[in-house]
């Protein structure tokens, strides 16, 4: 394979604990993988780490897969984790978003075998499909709105949206629902994707403008703390153990007013089907 231009865009790499002993990670299958699975899977408990693949043309970084549906990357002894985007910068790519496209397309099959029906696709990202429906049933969402992000307050549509602000998913599901001022967005953060994942959440909950300081991050953009945020830290565990309470796996999460939920990145004309019971 021909060496690439790589550019990482997203959160500076997140600085790891060393554990004693370490590992050695050859970038070739045949179990060093197994190994870095279980030595990231320690470091992030609260995120189900599914795949991890050191042979992948990455500027040296290994990828994994958490959830199914999310990527990030990590240097091949697990001591260092990148939350971003991966471009290709000789041919114009980014490589995350590719990947992610590629992982919705495994999802959706897997959802056809299983008997889910598949989910019509945007124009623009006919690639992308959503996860198959949650297994565990109606979900009734007994947090406080004090905990949430309020996108479009009083529209008439509305869904409450389960979300790591680390999560590619989450990131393009928000940026399509820029574009939908009729549906009213219920957002709570949680802390399962990364180390900083608790950090982002709390500084969007302690912000004055909440809606504005979600758009801060996920645009890589500056964002710092308005004074004590003990309030939102509590909020973000809060809703951090009412996900894993609930059966929450994976982001996005989204909720309609019966308590149905599907899982990952949908459509928005899908959506406003969803939330009104199609």
């Amino acid at each position: 394979m021909n060496r690439k231009k790589i550019a990482l865009l997203g959160v500076c790499a997140t600085v790891l604990v060393a554990g004693v002993g370490g590992y050695a990670f050859k970038a070739v299958a045949g179990g060093s993988e197994a190994a870095l699975i279980k030595k990231v899977g320690k470091r992030f408990p609260n995120t189900k780490i599914t795949s991890a693949n050191c042979d992948v043309d990455m500027g040296g970084l290994c990828e994994v897969v958490a959830g199914g549906q999310n990527v990030f990357y990590v240097s091949k002894d697990g001591n260092r984790a990148f939350v971003g985007a991966v471009l290709d910068t000789e041919n114009k790519i980014d490589l995350t978003d590719k990947r992610l496209r590629e992982l919705a397309a495994v999802n959706n099959v897997e959802g056809k075998l299983n008997g889910q029906p598949a989910a019509a696709a945007a124009p623009q990202q006919a690639a992308a499909a959503a996860a198959p429906a949650s297994p565990t049933g109606p979900l009734k969402v007994t947090l406080p709105r004090d905990n949430a992000i309020v996108h479009n307050p009083g529209a008439a549509v509305k869904i409450t949206i389960f979300t790591d602000l680390n999560c590619g998913y989450c990131h393009k599901l928000w940026e399509d629902l820029k574009t939908a001022p009729d549906i009213e967005v219920t957002e709570y953060p949680i802390a399962f994707l990364a180390a900083d994942s608790r950090d982002k959440a709390k500084l969007a909950l302690c912000s004055k403008d909440r809606v504005k300081a979600v758009a801060a991050i996920y645009g890589g953009g500056e964002l710092t703390s308005p004074g004590n945020c003990e309030a939102a830290d509590k909020a973000v565990g809060d809703n951090t153990a009412f996900a894993q309470a609930n059966g929450i796996t994976g982001t996005p999460t989204i909720v309609r007013a019966d308590g149905q939920r599907i899982s990952g990145w949908k459509p928005v004309a899908d959506l406003r089907a969803f939330a009104k019971g199609a």
